[in-house]
């Protein structure tokens, strides 16, 4: 079992240099797809991050009436508590929204509010969403409620919310296509690199098939030499990653600097693990592919 695995590796590594020039140029296109996916993880990660932000944003305003009572407005704040799409609801009073009121005027000095004698402004509830999708539907159920004692006006954004949900199903499309064009590339490459390796081998595959060489003997060392062009691609994307992640890293927290971005070691490390996976797996996919079309 032991000089089988040696003659699978050794054969391995001698059908990876025997053709050099395709070898490397196939290992140099595997890790070129690689270094674009892992880019491509990176910043849609950080634009998944801002979306949720966003997203965490997204509120109703409801207006109450004055007269309404505390417990209508406690039993319609419970209601509105217990959907899901909802992550919570702020009651804000109508001295709590002068107050906010004359605080922006301060910081903005275009207008003094410090001699106001009544207070114009309702209470109001606001309710931050969890999912912004809902964010419509709830909308038209509060409006509903105006006119029945306790809301009298519902204020919303349906602008701000219909881009935040076109940005997240363009990037969801556009992820997917992008990753699955790289899938098909690199796959391509390495079907037709082993390709090119089995045919200058074919009298050799001929000679062991006649002395009695099964299939799986002669497939192994083709499946390993395609794993090689993974391992060796993936190691040099990882090597452009580590030297290359600081500036990029930085400058999407720079370019997000609102938002909570966090590229910690275990993001590093997931990364690098799904690269190597990605590689390996590719790899053996892509010869056993050719193999198996070769040997029918």
């Amino acid at each position: 079992m032991l000089r089988y695995i040696r003659y699978i590796g050794a054969q391995a590594w001698q059908g990876f240099w025997r053709n050099p020039v395709m070898s490397i140029a196939s290992t140099a296109t595997v890790a070129g797809m690689l270094l674009l996916s892992s880019f491509f993880v990176i910043a849609q990660r950080g634009l998944d991050v801002s979306l949720n932000f966003l997203q965490s944003k997204v509120e109703l305003y409801l207006e109450l009436d004055d007269n309404a009572k505390p417990s209508d407005i406690l039993a319609l704040k419970t209601r509105i508590e217990s959907d899901p799409s909802v992550d919570h609801v702020l009651y804000v009073s109508k001295d709590e929204a002068l107050t906010r009121l004359k605080e922006v005027a301060d910081k903005t000095g275009q207008v003094s509010l410090a001699d106001v004698a009544t207070n114009p402004l309702p209470a109001s509830l606001e309710v931050k969403m969890r999912d912004a999708q809902q964010t419509k539907q709830l909308a038209s159920m509060m409006r509903d409620e105006v006119g029945k004692g306790v809301v009298t006006d519902v204020v919303d954004n349906p602008s701000v919310v219909d881009k935040v949900l076109t940005i997240t199903r363009v990037l969801s499309i556009g992820g997917i296509s992008v990753l699955g064009l790289m899938l098909f590339v690199t796959l391509f490459v390495i079907v037709n690199t082993i390709r090119i390796a089995v045919h200058a081998r074919r009298d050799e595959i001929e000679i062991m098939q006649l002395v009695g060489a099964t299939d799986s003997f002669v497939r192994w060392p083709f499946i390993i030499e395609g794993v090689l062009v993974g391992i060796f691609g993936a190691s040099i994307a990882l090597l452009v990653l580590a030297a290359s992640a600081p500036p990029v890293m930085g400058a999407i927290s720079g370019f997000l600097t609102i938002v909570p971005i966090d590229f910690g070691p275990l993001f590093a490390l997931a990364l690098a693990g799904s690269v190597l996976g990605f590689a390996l797996v590719i790899g053996a996919i892509g010869a056993v592919i050719s193999v198996r079309s070769y040997l029918r």
